[in-house]
Parts: structure tokens; C-alpha cells; sequence
């Protein structure tokens, strides 16, 4: 989760430019509920809905938009600068660059557009600044289906704030982010669809390192991506240790929709970018389909 905008997103912003026996989770919604605004948005952020969609499909949020391992998952990082308004007492001026807001209100039309049934985007800021002068912004896709599960399962940790069923994503997300570390790393663990073993090491380590100062050693067990084989659905594991059932299940699945999404994608390819809407919605019918038989 992660930057003046990122020199990263201005780019984005300008880019207007086989079934096997196994069959993987359906998709969201039904094909006609999928992306419910899009048609409604003007042609240049139709295309920046697409890039942002493709973006997310090659990285880790297929496992959300494609499949039920992640509840949540990010989509895309950004940053402008803001005065820090702890430094002039007063003033309500923290924003530096006109600019940047009119890009963070065009991204905020299209995920608006993009939201609906059990999809919601959300774009959440980052509770700490970074050098004092850069406020990081995250896109997250919320599959509000799943995330009612991970507040029924852990009702408890999650009852603590009076999070139940049916709870906003972004509320959720924003109460998880200005919560003490501990917490935050336990709620985004099981969000992020984190099995609990490592959520467990990783908060214990937390803990370990708060009273000792030491830095607790860790390996990193990595679920492969179309953008990379390691490093985005990637979670810590403790030194040593030997993959359960449960990891290996986890990378069986997310490999199995990989390898079909891989399938698909060469076909939505266009000169202008992926048509990621087109893909998915066409990718929810055929199991809408295949569900009615």
C-alpha cells in the first residue's frame, strides 16, 4: 500500500489512449451488474476505468475481481504534496496543487461509476504523511460479499468497533487505517484474505518487535500475479517454515484463475489497452451461463 501526484499516476491518468473440470468462483454479480456507471461516463473515463481495471487484473486484485481469495485488494497507488496543517495554525489552505485535486475528483467519477452490486471502489488516504509534504492515496476494490464473511468469522475483533454484516467498505477501511498497529495489521490481514496463521506471526512479530527493539525474521510465501511471480499477493511466514495445506491451497486456486485469465486476456488485447470491463463482463456470463445449466 502506498506518493505534488506520483509521476506514476500522472501517467495513468493520461494513458486515454479451454475450461478445464475445475471451475473457479463466479464472478461478482451478475454480467449486467458489473460496472453499472460506465456507459455513463464520457469517453476519456471510460478509458481511464479500463486502465485502471487492467492494471488491477495483471496484479493482485484478480483475486477479488476474478475469483473469492481477497475480500479486499489494492488497485493502485498515488501521491500529491499537501502542506502539513499542524505547521500554520488555522489555516484550512493544505492542499498545493489544484491540479492534483481535479485528477482525484476525475478518478473519484469513474470508481463511483465502476461501483455497484457487490463491488464497491474505494479511495482511501493514507492516515501518515510522508516527509511531512505527501499524502499517499490508495485504490481498493471491496468485494462486500466476502468481506461480510471475514466480519461474521472474526465477529468478535471486528465487533469491537461495531463492525457487523453489511458495514461500509470504506468506512471499515478508514476506521482500520487510523487504528492503533496492531489492530490495523490484524483487520488488514484477514481483508487483504491473509489465511490466519500469518496474520497471527505477523502481529505477534509486531508485538515481539515493540518490546525488544529487534527485528523479528520472516520468509515470504508469494502467490503468483500476470505481473510478477512474486511480490503482490505475497504474505510473511516465519523463518523455516514449511508451507500448510492451507498455502498450498491458496496458490493451487489463485494459479488455476491466473492461468485462465491468461487465456482470456490475450483476447480483450487492443491497440489502445486492455478492455478490462468488456473481459470481465463477458467472463461473468459464461459462468452465469455454465451456473444455469
Amino acid at each position: 500500500m502506498k506518493r505534488i501526484f506520483s509521476y506514476s499516476f500522472l501517467l495513468l491518468s493520461m494513458m486515454l489512449a479451454c475450461r478445464t473440470g475445475y471451475s473457479p468462483s463466479r464472478l461478482p454479480g451478475a454480467s449486467s451488474q458489473l460496472f453499472p456507471g460506465y456507459e455513463s461516463l464520457p469517453p476519456d473515463e471510460q478509458r481511464l476505468a479500463d486502465t485502471l481495471l487492467a492494471y488491477a487484473l495483471d496484479h493482485e486484485a484478480l483475486y477479488s475481481l476474478a475469483d473469492t481469495l481477497k475480500p479486499i485488494s489494492t488497485v493502485r497507488q498515488m501521491t500529491f504534496a499537501v502542506e502539513d496543517s499542524t505547521l500554520r495554525d488555522g489555516t484550512a489552505e493544505v492542499a498545493l496543487n489544484q491540479a492534483a485535486l481535479d485528477s482525484v475528483r476525475r478518478v473519484q467519477r469513474v470508481l463511483t461509476a465502476l461501483s455497484g452490486g457487490r463491488l464497491e471502489f474505494v479511495l482511501m488516504p493514507f492516515q501518515h504523511l510522508y516527509e511531512r509534504t505527501k499524502r499517499h492515496f490508495e485504490v481498493v476494490v471491496c468485494r462486500k460479499d466476502l468481506i461480510d464473511r471475514k466480519l461474521r468469522q472474526y465477529a468478535p475483533f471486528f465487533g469491537q468497533w461495531g463492525l457487523t454484516e453489511g458495514a461500509s467498505p470504506g468506512i471499515l477501511l478508514i476506521l482500520t487505517e487510523y487504528e492503533a498497529r496492531n489492530d490495523r495489521y490484524r483487520a488488514y490481514g484477514y481483508l487483504f484474505g491473509y489465511p490466519k496463521h500469518t496474520v497471527d506471526f505477523f502481529v505477534q512479530a509486531s508485538q515481539e518487535e515493540q518490546k525488544t527493539g529487534q527485528f523479528v525474521k520472516r520468509d515470504f510465501f508469494h502467490n503468483p500475479t500476470y505481473a510478477s511471480t512474486k511480490g503482490y499477493f505475497t504474505y510473511t511466514i516465519p523463518k523455516g517454515y514449511q508451507p500448510t495445506k492451507v498455502d498450498s491451497a491458496i496458490y493451487r486456486r489463485a494459479s488455476f484463475t491466473l492461468a485462465e485469465y491468461r487465456q482470456r486476456r490475450s483476447q480483450y488485447k487492443m491497440g489502445t489497452g486492455l478492455q478490462a470491463v468488456r473481459l470481465l463482463r463477458e467472463w461473468e456470463a459464461v459462468w452465469s451461463s455454465a451456473g444455469k445449466k
